[in-house]
């Protein structure tokens, strides 16, 4: 006998009670980055089906998480045109800026600037900040 096989839209996952799964949709496509940043008016509405328009999606590697973080989703933020995806890696230290033109991440190892269309001043990080123990 064969496993029965359900298959999601986004909107039938984002109606879905928050029970710590994660789902798969079929022809929709939604990914969850660890951090996001979507325009101020979308973020207002504290609704997350409003929130469509990633500014900033940043993912944290981890074993489990590194190869689709580095190629699945790196290729579909650059396909989808996200201006500015970052890949935070624990081990190396480093943070990978990656925009949709980009062939090879800039590697970040000292401090990261982020400033998004429209911003009056930009975000700069320092990389050991991110790394160090709290």
């Amino acid at each position: 006998m064969g496993m029965a096989v359900t298959y999601y839209t986004a909107d039938m996952v984002r109606a879905l009670p928050d029970d710590g799964q994660r789902y798969e949709v079929g022809g929709d496509t939604l990914v969850q980055p660890d951090l996001f940043v979507v325009p101020l008016g979308e973020a207002r509405t504290l609704d997350w089906s409003q929130m469509r328009t990633l500014l900033l999606a940043v993912e944290v590697l981890s074993p489990s998480t590194a190869r689709a973080d580095r190629f699945t989703k790196r290729r579909l933020y650059q396909e989808v045109g996200i201006p500015t995806y970052w890949i935070v890696d624990p081990d190396a230290r480093t943070l990978e800026v990656w925009t949709p033109s980009a062939t090879l991440p800039a590697v970040e190892r000292g401090t990261v600037t982020w400033r998004p269309e429209g911003a009056g001043e930009p975000l700069r990080i320092g990389i050991a900040e991110l790394f160090r123990p709290i």
